[in-house]
């Protein structure tokens, strides 16, 4: 019975439940032979009524198993990902957490930051100027240009591959995601998931 308190206790503290865990501790240092039946009997119908109260103003948030396997997902995009790019890894749980919780849009902005950084770090790649535009189309226009400059190459298709993913999010995702009155559902912000996945794995690679 005492392990099973103490057992309790923990999953009480675990949720927030304060009184039933004062109580729990409270009874526990009466010590196993300092109780009698009645008085455990007694303490036990006390604490169910606690716990019942406490629960009663303690919110619980269900995931559908196919979303909860996104949520606190260090490496959501892979090792490779975590390790070129640092800067975006709270961008990419605060993503996987988003999409977890059943919050499609939010999950689209975190993705849209991290695909700010990646623009970035391509164009720094190619020598472009312009990696702080906040016109996409006109870095895109940049890199293009870089890569029909480079010599024909494993690594070159593999850009020019980079590049079309890009400009796949580009014109699918960030030219709506500027507008504040669009909402996205959790089908399309799993669709985006892939696809920002995808774009970054390649540029892991190439940067």
């Amino acid at each position: 019975m005492y392990s099973s308190l103490k057992k309790l206790r923990t999953q009480c503290k675990s949720i927030g439940l304060r009184l039933s865990d004062i109580s729990i501790a409270e009874f526990l240092r009466c010590g196993e032979d300092g109780v009698s039946s009645k008085h455990l009997h007694r303490f036990l119908s006390e604490l169910e009524n606690t716990i019942r109260r406490e629960m009663s103003i303690v919110n619980f948030f269900y995931m559908p198993a196919d979303q909860a396997d996104f949520y606190s997902r260090e490496k959501l995009f892979g090792s490779a990902v975590n390790a070129k790019f640092p800067s975006i890894h709270f961008d990419m749980v605060e993503a996987g957490n988003c999409f977890a919780m059943g919050r499609g849009t939010a999950c689209v902005f975190h993705l849209m930051r991290i695909m700010e950084v990646g623009v970035q770090e391509f164009g720094k790649k190619l020598g472009v100027a312009i990696v702080t535009e906040k016109n996409w189309q006109n870095i895109l226009d940049e890199l293009n240009k870089a890569i029909k400059t480079l010599p024909k190459s494993p690594a070159t298709v593999e850009m020019s591959q980079a590049s079309a993913n890009l400009y796949a999010v580009k014109l699918a995702w960030r030219n709506e995601v500027m507008h504040p009155n669009d909402k996205y559902t959790l089908e399309e912000a799993k669709n985006l998931i892939g696809q920002v996945k995808l774009f970054m794995g390649q540029l892991a690679s190439i940067v």
